[in-house]
């Protein structure tokens, strides 16, 4: 009867060690699947100029897009005021920074999956004259550092550092 017993318990701690916990895997799959980028803002000292030349901090706007064909042809006010509206099913997600001249700051961001583009939007006083918007690709599934340079009525960005994968 004992050796029964015995059988039986070695027979169930086996079974038990070698079950899987499934939640696990899943997780680091999912977190594969993501994409995360970093944006490095550095405004120059006369950012952004009044009428009398004094400088002035600016609003980026950072739009999450699926497809950027939209954001690439709306005019500003459309998408400073009515981002969801115009920008629709591509827009996935949205945030926005002040940015003060001469300031440098980074943002980290986890993206979407289904992010294909981020889209800045900068709010110069003379719209007319500036280079308000600029669209960045986002690799899938990787981090990737942009250099952003709020220029005088222009932003520019640049890929600092190459795509690695998978995110960080």
């Amino acid at each position: 009867m004992i050796p029964r017993f015995l059988l039986v318990a070695a027979t169930a701690l086996l079974l038990t060690a070698c079950a899987k916990d499934a939640a696990k895997p899943e997780a680091a799959e999912a977190e594969a699947d993501t994409a995360a980028i970093e944006l490095h803002f550095h405004a120059i000292a006369g950012l952004n100029p009044g009428a009398n030349g004094q400088p002035a901090p600016v609003r980026v706007r950072i739009f999450e897009l699926k497809n950027a064909a939209t954001f690439s042809r709306s005019d500003y006010f459309a998408l400073a005021d009515r981002a969801q509206s115009t920008l629709g099913l591509d827009l996935l997600d949205q945030d926005e920074v002040m940015i003060q001249p001469d300031q440098q700051l980074s943002i980290k961001r986890d993206l979407d999956p289904a992010t294909r583009q981020i889209g800045l939007l900068v709010g110069y006083r003379e719209l007319d004259r500036a280079q308000w918007r600029t669209v960045l690709t986002v690799p899938a599934r990787q981090y990737t550092e942009y250099q952003i340079s709020l220029d005088v009525r222009a932003v520019r960005a640049d890929v600092v550092v190459s795509p690695s994968s998978p995110a960080q």
